[in-house]
């Protein structure tokens, strides 16, 4: 459990439920209802920290990291922010922070893992099918090896950006409230994301 005080609460409520009260009980010292963050959240954090980290145990560490730093700062959490964006923010920084100490960076060139290792390990969204074909996993390998690559190409954060938007599917607003960067600003690096990302794909064809 990532803290240990924590205990369960209801998987199911009779009413939606309010974020902000909730932290205010929990800096009250009603701390086990942060599991329903951890519940509420756990799987989106752990795919972001995916999209940057290429691995699904660094993933997972950075998405512990993420609550346990939310959990320990929550004193510091803004009211009229939201829970899940305050979070995300975390998350990244967490994450840009790991590819610079341990230069990740050089992860997105290493050869891509054995096939069931690669099929079973990735989050389930991922995966290219249950039963692909040869050679549809040659091409699949060779389809991620490039994304990784022209991901590489990106900035950190024009890849954080560009992550949020066209994964994640997060709006304008939401990506300025997490990056703290205006519209036209998130808007001109995401072009240049696009570009870059074009580029480095421009050989590819169906």
């Amino acid at each position: 459990m990532l803290v240990p005080a924590l205990a369960m609460i209801p998987h199911e409520t009779a009413a939606p439920v309010d974020e902000g009260q909730l932290i205010r009980d929990i800096r009250a010292g009603k701390t086990e209802l942060y599991e329903y963050f951890v519940r509420q959240y756990q799987k989106k954090i752990t795919r972001i920290a995916y999209r940057f980290l290429r691995d699904v145990g660094e993933a997972d560490c950075a998405a512990q990291e993420s609550f346990l730093r939310a959990y320990q700062s929550l004193d510091g959490f803004r009211e009229g922010s939201t829970f899940e964006t305050w979070l995300t923010r975390i998350c990244i920084n967490w994450c840009k922070d790991r590819l610079k100490r341990r230069r990740l960076v050089l992860y997105f060139h290493q050869s891509p893992r054995r096939d069931a290792e690669d099929e079973g390990e990735r989050p389930q969204e991922l995966a290219v099918s249950r039963e692909p074909s040869a050679e549809r996993r040659t091409a699949g390998r060779e389809i991620r090896e490039r994304m990784r690559q022209a991901m590489d190409a990106l900035s950190p954060r024009q890849r954080s950006i560009f992550v949020m938007k066209h994964f994640e599917e997060m709006s304008i607003p939401d990506i300025a409230e997490v990056t703290g960067l205006d519209a036209g600003t998130i808007k001109s690096h995401l072009f240049r994301a696009a570009q870059k990302m074009r580029e480095r794909l421009s050989d590819f064809r169906e």
